[in-house]
């Protein structure tokens, strides 16, 4: 195994642990990598010389002292860069099959049959988010299907995103605190993106300014971003968690203060998950 491979191979197996060269060594063994022990300490050195190891000395009751090795910095970065370039190739093969599925298995299509339910055909319909993902398209192309007579409209920083590239929706700048239409205009705001703590009262009243008294809102968030989750992960919890880290603790939004929120300004709140995606919804402001 060439050196940059085998540099790789260390960081995913050391993990967060300390380690000593003989356990790597091991361990690479056991995978069916050979690599002589002088050549192996002779890397470790390398990596700990451009900081992705760090080391220490360890006193033996039994021989001499024992070098023992941990990730450093760069080497968490590395390791991450890593770990995310194999979530993305997952997520990728897990949204092409998402695709493929038939209609009446489709998260696409419950998803936005869920948003339309029980509003009307000649409606207006708004989705913020921070930026247009193949995600998005799919589902605003969904939305075109189910109220093909709607106007449609995307919120988002155009500074952010390429131009829309699906026919019929038109494209507004604006944010989750700023979206450009008048009072009452829309009867269904779907949110997507990582609300803060700081913002969601704002967020909030600008949500409720801007839907008809009998309108709906609609959070639609990666389980993830608004699930406390504990050890251990399933892989899906895990790749979830890994792809869409929770903001700072103190400025992070669960489902449960996410309806607590929505309580206060609207008659009925529901959760629905789909997958891997929450919908969180109010339905009719509170003073209608």
């Amino acid at each position: 195994m060439r050196t940059p491979e085998l540099k790789k191979t260390i960081l995913r197996m050391a993990g967060m642990n300390e380690f000593y060269g003989y356990e790597i060594h091991q361990e690479l063994a056991e995978k069916g990598i050979n690599v002589g022990i002088g050549r192996l300490y002779a890397i470790l050195g390398e990596m700990k010389a451009d900081g992705s190891l760090k080391d220490r000395w360890e006193k033996s009751s039994s021989g001499p002292k024992r070098r023992v090795y941990c990730i450093a910095a760069k080497g968490k970065l590395e390791r991450d860069k890593i770990l995310m370039e194999a979530i993305k190739t997952v997520h990728d093969f897990y949204i092409e099959y998402l695709m493929s599925l038939p209609p009446k298995l489709s998260p696409f299509k419950a998803i936005t049959s869920l948003l339309t339910k029980g509003i009307g055909k000649e409606i207006n319909i708004g989705y913020v988010a921070p930026g247009i993902s193949g995600t998005i398209k799919r589902l605003l192309r969904q939305l075109q299907q189910e109220r093909p007579l709607a106007n449609i409209y995307t919120i988002c920083p155009k500074t952010a995103t390429p131009e829309l590239d699906v026919e019929g929706v038109l494209q507004l700048d604006g944010t989750l605190q700023d979206i450009p239409t008048k009072d009452d205009y829309l009867s269904l705001l779907a949110v997507t993106g990582n609300i803060r703590m700081a913002n969601l009262d704002t967020s909030l009243l600008e949500w409720r300014r801007v839907i008809s008294p009998k309108g709906k809102l609609a959070i639609v968030s990666p389980t993830a971003l608004i699930a406390r989750y504990e050890d251990p992960l399933g892989i899906g919890e895990f790749i979830e968690k890994r792809e869409h880290p929770h903001p700072e603790e103190d400025d992070y939004l669960d489902v449960n203060v996410l309806r607590t929120s929505l309580e206060k300004h609207f008659r009925t709140v529901r959760e629905v998950k789909i997958v891997h995606i929450t919908v969180l919804m109010g339905i009719g402001t509170a003073s209608d």
